[in-house]
């Protein structure tokens, strides 16, 4: 793969054996980096220890497990480690420059990820949306169905630290972070690409780029192995038609409304919080798909998962059995709590057509009530590039917007929610502008029984959850100005 990782300088791939006695995690209670700490723990690590900037749920987990973890970044830390595992975010920090310093290996968490699965059949889930639910379904249903698998999913399933788990079985479902490149590490049996859209700016610059580095992901897939794409995706189509040239060894599994699709859409049914899809598979064999969570979005994402599950061999009948038991991710449209009538909804999404479809399905549930979105936009770089685009989907999807200031990275002169706020506006959408202080006031202010309030954003909105509800439930709703 040369000296770095195509399209991204940061990612220097370790070419050496690596040694995961006494792995050091720095960023140990991130929701990715818990989950492989957890696995190697489980799998034989002698000692696992690491850091993070501040404490968490997550690194309480990780000491509950016998792993040692502080917190603050010290250079002597890293002393006694077989290997120090960083991220992009954590590239910098200076255990990772006092590790290179020392001669101790210093390697992507994606490169232990590879190293852990090597010997077992790998399910890669990448795609700019849908990732972790998609993720977490195939690994839910897989262990529902007896197959004791392994999986590190990039977002917790039920309490902090749950996203990751070691079984027994020789399935490990895994997802593939495309945004720092680092999924090109990666050699799986089965790669599922979700759908592919332009983002991440800063290390992409523009959709053919996206293509180009899900085609070496794919390309590295092992001899054998089977490509789950959206057959409706335009670039995911070419994806499919790049790697049937390149890997005739390789089998493409497609899934989609297009009658060509290997696992056909026939229909797609609300049902209030949940979907009822009909699809045919393999052999004209129908099959009823419930899921449990509400949205066309998180449907697709269940029929991708039950076209993977099929493809390692699985009965689509069972395989759609056991689908129907997940019940969902945190921060993936989950429900917090319900108070005065009022639901609050926390969400992940940060991109474009995540808000759009988000808020799409909030408004399906809502029917004739209201939506109010709070938007903590996510990344300078994002919103210098997609600002507009985003605006517009909150102007269309949502009665109000809420615009919290931009969260993470360095600021960007004459970027800010500002970007944002124009572009409702100017779609005719109505624009309150708050901060973390004063957005539940904001929020409950605007709120009327029935209506939906939906988080929106990587970072701290999520917090804002306790203090709307504790606002609404006091009956401080007040008439919409």
């Amino acid at each position: 793969m040369g000296d770095t990782v195509t399209g991204n300088p940061t990612l220097h791939p370790y070419s050496g054996p690596i040694d995961l006695t006494r792995p050091y995690f720095v960023g140990a209670g991130g929701t990715a980096m818990s989950a492989l700490a957890q696995l190697c723990q489980a799998t034989g690590s002698t000692v696992v220890s690491g850091s993070d900037a501040t404490d968490s749920d997550r690194l309480a987990r990780l000491r509950d497990l016998g792993c040692r973890v502080t917190v603050g970044h010290e250079q002597a830390a890293v002393e006694g480690a077989s290997c120090v595992v960083y991220t992009t975010v954590t590239a910098h920090t200076s255990e990772v420059a006092a590790a290179r310093v020392a001669g101790i290996p210093v390697v992507h968490r994606a490169q232990v990820l590879q190293e852990i699965s090597k010997d077992r059949r790998l399910i890669a889930v990448a795609g700019t949306h849908g990732k972790s639910t998609t993720t977490a379904m195939i690994a839910t249903a897989l262990t529902a169905l007896g197959e004791d698998p392994s999986y590190l999913i990039g977002a917790d399933l039920d309490r902090p630290g749950s996203g990751a788990r070691h079984g027994k079985g020789d399935l490990i479902v895994a997802e593939a972070d495309e945004s720092d490149h680092s999924l090109l590490f990666l050699h799986p049996q089965v790669a599922v690409v979700t759908r592919i859209a332009h983002d991440h700016p800063e290390n992409f610059g523009g959709l053919d780029d996206h293509l180009d580095a899900y085609t070496l992901f794919a390309g590295g897939l092992r001899a054998g192995g089977v490509l789950v794409v959206d057959a409706d995706d335009p670039t995911s189509a070419r994806l499919a038609e790049r790697i049937g040239k390149l890997r005739p060894d390789v089998s493409v599994v497609t899934f989609g409304n297009t009658h060509a699709a290997t696992v056909r859409i026939e229909s797609i049914e609300r049902h209030g919080w949940s979907t009822k899809v009909m699809v045919t598979t393999p052999g004209d064999v129908p099959v009823v798909l419930r899921a449990n969570t509400p949205g066309l979005h998180h449907a697709r994402d269940a029929v991708a998962a039950l076209t993977a599950l099929v493809s390692v061999g699985v009965s689509a009948v069972d395989a759609a059995e056991a689908l129907s038991q997940f019940t969902g991710v945190q921060r993936r449209f989950t429900t917090i709590g319900e108070a005065g009538g009022v639901t609050v909804v926390d969400c992940y999404a940060h991109h474009t057509n995540e808000i759009a479809a988000d808020l799409e399905a909030a408004g399906a549930v809502a029917g004739e009530h209201r939506v109010i979105a709070v938007c903590q936009p996510s990344g300078y770089p994002r919103v210098r590039a997609f600002g507009g685009e985003i605006g517009r989907a909150l102007a269309d999807g949502a009665d109000y917007a809420v615009l919290l200031p931009v969260h993470g990275g360095d600021p960007i002169p004459g970027v800010s929610q500002t970007v944002l706020g124009d572009a409702v506006a100017e779609d005719g959408g109505q624009v309150r502008f708050a901060d973390l202080g004063n957005a539940a006031e904001v929020v409950t202010g605007l709120a009327r029984p029935g209506d939906i309030v939906v988080l929106l954003g990587t970072g701290t909105v999520t917090d804002l959850a306790e203090p709307i509800l504790r606002q609404v439930a006091q009956g401080a709703m007040t008439s919409v100005r």
